[in-house]
């Protein structure tokens, strides 16, 4: 293995195929014309006693870090916006998950605000109390408690 094998190589592909129970993606790389890599797994901030879960779509853009100059090892590093898809907000003060659907939960960090816009049902399952405290007013609360 030369010197530039044992570095490996970083390059920006497409999911074209995904499986989610192995949180694996096979990548196009663009500039390697048909040519599709093997499976990748695909980094993810934590995986033992906290886990994150976050899935790609087919089509997505995204970086690789490919061990060596081939396409048989390496790892999905992360997806990346583009010119056709851009950031939802493009505000720096703003931390947002915005999902297909329409539904938002964002947090403005200037107007020390959290947004939850949910297109269907909200479910809080708790073992012990819930409790909510406002410093300000509370408006335009409605609810259905079902009391079994």
């Amino acid at each position: 293995m030369n010197n530039n094998e044992a570095s490996g190589v970083n390059r920006f592909g497409y999911v074209s195929d995904y499986d989610p129970k192995r949180h694996m993606a096979r990548v196009h790389f663009p500039d390697k014309g048909d040519l599709v890599s093997d499976w990748l797994p695909v980094a993810i901030p934590n995986s033992k006693k906290n886990k994150d879960e976050c899935h790609l779509d087919i089509g997505e853009h995204v970086f690789c870090s490919m061990l060596g100059n081939g396409l048989e090892a390496g790892v999905v590093l992360c997806s990346i916006y583009d010119d056709e898809n851009k950031p939802p907000t493009g505000n720096q003060d703003i931390r947002t998950v915005h999902f297909e659907d329409g539904t938002e939960i964002s947090y403005d960090r200037k107007k020390h605000k959290l947004t939850i816009s949910c297109v269907g049902d909200i479910e809080i399952l708790a073992s012990g109390d819930i409790s909510v405290t406002s410093g300000g007013n509370m408006t335009n609360i409605a609810a259905r408690i079902d009391l079994n």
